[in-house]
């Protein structure tokens, strides 16, 4: 039987529509998220991004909780000097600005797909044992090569089912804004998106998530009189300015969701 869900209801069940639905970035400047930041004020976090160890303000025990992270090119931070990509980075923030210590296990794979990680993705689960798995496809890969929408979606959903299985919360993130997905690619994107967003919604659990950044960083980018162009790694892929602010975007989006707290595992009644 399946989890009993976690669906943000049918139409856009990501953080990203909640922040879109009450006000927008563009009038919510003085938004305020847990902790006192400001979702406006991402310059100012550059440094929690960067920093190596915790501050000094955080308790001494930490909670620790691995997280392993499943992704192509984009998630690998591609375009980065150092491949500090937007996931990695927003974990290193969440590392100095919460009491959580995120252990990052990279299964990232410049040229991967979900159809790819089949197959693979189980052995992952047995040999990193991670209590959170965020599934970052930037959906290129399956533009690109015309993966039949059966295939991409049995693909996602074993990714899931596997996941629960060994008892690990699953995050959906979708990939930052680029010339492709924002351009020639957009329409073939959103409808991999959908799709993914349907298959996690259709197992009705707790312990799945989805977070759609790549609207998330539309919404600021067109609030701030901004395009993918301030960005460009290649068409592909964002530059580092572009790894930052989706990072930043997704440390904010990572907040309002679970908090500051570690991400807890939510057992539910089999039906």
């Amino acid at each position: 039987m399946r989890d009993q869900v976690k669906s943000k209801s049918g139409k856009r069940s990501s953080i990203g529509r909640r922040i879109r639905s009450a006000v927008g970035y563009a009038l919510a400047g003085a938004l305020l998220v847990t902790g006192g930041w400001l979702v406006g004020e991402f310059q100012n976090r550059s440094d929690y991004v960067y920093a190596d160890t915790p501050t000094s303000t955080l308790t001494d025990q930490l909670t620790t909780e691995k997280v392993m992270v499943v992704g192509g090119s984009m998630a690998h931070g591609w375009k980065d000097p150092n491949n500090d990509g937007y996931i990695k980075r927003a974990f290193q923030a969440l590392n100095n600005a919460t009491n959580t210590n995120y252990v990052y296990d990279d299964r990232t794979q410049p040229g991967a797909s979900p159809t790819w990680a089949e197959g693979k993705f189980q052995s992952w689960l047995d040999s990193d044992h991670p209590q959170i798995v965020v599934i970052s496809w930037g959906l290129l890969n399956d533009v690109y090569a015309k993966t039949p929408m059966d295939e991409f979606s049995q693909a996602i959903q074993d990714e899931i089912q596997e996941s629960l299985a060994a008892n690990a919360v699953v995050v959906f993130v979708t990939s930052p804004v680029t010339k492709a997905t924002a351009t020639y690619n957009h329409g073939p994107v959103e409808r991999y998106i959908h799709t993914e967003e349907a298959i996690a919604d259709s197992f009705h659990s707790p312990n799945v998530y989805f977070i759609d950044l790549n609207q998330d960083m539309a919404t600021y980018l067109k609030a701030h009189g901004q395009t993918w162009q301030n960005y460009y790694g290649d068409s592909w892929h964002p530059d580092s300015a572009g790894h930052e602010l989706a990072g930043e975007l997704l440390f904010d989006d990572w907040i309002q969701t679970f908090g500051t707290g570690p991400v807890t595992w939510q057992s539910t009644n089999a039906n």
